[in-house]
């Protein structure tokens, strides 16, 4: 931690130490018949064996100077009573005056903005002495009169005038006094009587602010209009008339996901209509139209930053499908390290939280229907299977999804022959099922689940969400391997099954908080 210290506890000191200041008290008479009126002095610290041996100077023939008061603190204590959320960080947007070099002075006219992030305050309660001492009880009488009254129970402190500073208001409060130090019987103890005054006062030490100045531009958003060239009105900007949005991000840099290995890619080709989208529900087909790979120190220099690994954050964008179907964009985050054997490659440790919310229930498993068996399956267990088995088209042109087929080898419906031959067709032979799927007809990437007769059911069907000729077909889903924890995602256009976060993202949809 780097060193900081901002006088905070000095400052309370220093505040404490100005309310026991200015009083005064009247001397006796002289010989000619007047009194003198003189300000007690006031000084910090206990009256310690080593202090008070050089108040002496050095000889016991020397009495304390008196009266006086000695300000300390007895006690300093956490208080949890007035504990706040630590983690809370409170933003102000703030704007300087603009500072004129010359005349060494500010101007009216507006400056710099900064933005402040106040980080929540530590709560403490301090206990002060105030030790009055007096060689007479009519001098520590006038003294203690002109200090309780203002103590009723408390006065308010102020440490600092800066108006950012949200703990500066306090109050001290005199909790207790002890009248006199002398003991019983008088005559055996020191010629000087102690009164004490007790306070408490609860503050807050707070961590050092951040202040944050306007930094590199990391990206450029860019309207355009259907305005002829040079011409451009209101309703062209508020109406009907947007057109599109496009995201810039210096570079052009793009970035391709696979497993948790994250490269940087080139400038893209903006002629190419064919490049590959991640929030448009697309995958990567070829890097050799996106660029070659980039070394990520080359991102660090571009923005005079360095990657820390295990702490620098990167976000992701990607298009998703709330529950009320309207479009929203999905933040997909987690932190990343260099690759210690391949600079061009970022190690992502995801954040689970951040990926999308599954539109299907969870699968038990990701299954090869050919060579796994589903013995063991209970009544609810869902697969995702990765092969065919049985026919997926019936004699009459209909899918399986439209066909009710649950018989079993070992349990056949009634009339199990017209059923195959209407599932496999007349003319056709029976279909190469696997035994311990009985007559269950399915597709690749379909999903299966085992109900309460003992047939499976497809309950997500491939082929009746898959729109190959249709590349704004939306009807993405995602679903959770339960054995694995790893979520994916049911890309329509393409009729297949990819990991929720993999894929290319485009410049502008990614960004890195170094």
């Amino acid at each position: 931690m780097q060193h900081f210290y901002d006088a905070q506890i000095r400052r309370y000191i220093l505040q404490f130490i100005r309310m026991m200041s200015n009083f005064s008290y009247v001397t006796g008479k002289n010989s000619k018949g007047e009194s003198e009126t003189l300000q007690v002095p006031v000084k910090y610290g206990d009256m310690s064996r080593q202090v008070a041996q050089i108040i002496k100077k050095g000889s016991e023939n020397t009495l304390i100077p008196a009266p006086q008061i000695s300000c300390y603190i007895t006690n300093m204590a956490y208080d949890r009573d007035r504990m706040y959320n630590p983690y809370y960080v409170d933003k102000k947007h703030i704007r300087e005056r603009e500072f004129d070099p010359v005349a060494n002075a500010y101007t009216g006219a507006p400056g710099q903005s900064h933005t402040i992030e106040r980080i929540m305050p530590t709560p403490f309660e301090l206990t002060f002495n105030a030790d009055i001492f007096s060689t007479n009880t009519d001098q520590k009488l006038q003294i203690l009169e002109q200090i309780l009254v203002l103590f009723n129970p408390a006065l308010e402190l102020q440490t600092t005038d800066n108006f950012m500073d949200w703990t500066s208001l306090s109050f001290v409060e005199l909790t207790n006094v002890n009248f006199t130090s002398r003991a019983i019987p008088q005559g055996i103890a020191d010629e000087i009587d102690v009164a004490t005054l007790t306070f408490r006062t609860p503050i807050f030490i707070s961590p050092p602010a951040k202040l944050k100045k306007l930094g590199v531009i990391e990206k450029i958003v860019m309207s355009i209009y259907d305005e002829d060239a040079g011409t451009v009105d209101v309703d062209g900007i508020l109406g009907e008339s947007l057109l599109s949005r496009q995201n810039v991000t210096p570079g052009q840099f793009a970035v391709l996901l696979l497993g948790n290995r994250i490269t940087l890619l080139g400038e893209t080709n903006k002629n190419n209509s064919t490049h590959a989208s991640n929030r448009a529900n697309k995958v990567f087909t070829s890097q050799s139209q996106f660029g070659d790979k980039i070394n990520w120190h080359k991102l660090e220099g571009l923005y005079s930053k360095t990657i820390q690994n295990g702490i620098s954050n990167i976000k992701l964008q990607q298009s998703a499908t709330n529950v009320n179907g309207d479009d929203i964009i999905v933040n997909v985050t987690g932190t990343v390290s260099i690759d210690p054997q391949d600079e061009f490659t970022l190690l992502l440790d995801l954040d689970t939280d951040s990926v999308p919310t599954n539109t299907l229930d969870a699968v038990d498993a990701v299954v090869n229907p050919l060579t796994f068996n589903p013995s063991s399956a209970t009544t609810g267990t869902r697969y995702l299977i990765t092969e065919d088995i049985g026919n997926k088209i019936n004699s009459d042109g209909k899918t399986a999804a439209e066909t009710d087929i649950r018989a079993s080898d070992s349990n056949p419906p009634p009339d199990s022959s017209s059923r195959r031959e209407q599932d496999v067709g007349a003319d056709e032979a029976p279909s190469t099922t696997p035994s311990a799927w009985g007559n269950t007809i399915a597709s690749a990437n379909d999903i299966i689940q085992k109900n309460a007769d003992g047939y499976w059911d497809r309950v997500f069907d491939a082929d009746a969400n898959t729109d190959l000729s249709d590349s704004s077909f939306t009807a993405v889903q995602y679903v959770t391997n339960l054995t694995t924890g790893v979520q994916f995602k049911w890309l329509p256009d393409s009729g297949f099954w990819v990991k929720s976060y993999e894929g290319f993202y485009e410049p502008g949809t990614w960004s890195i908080e170094f």
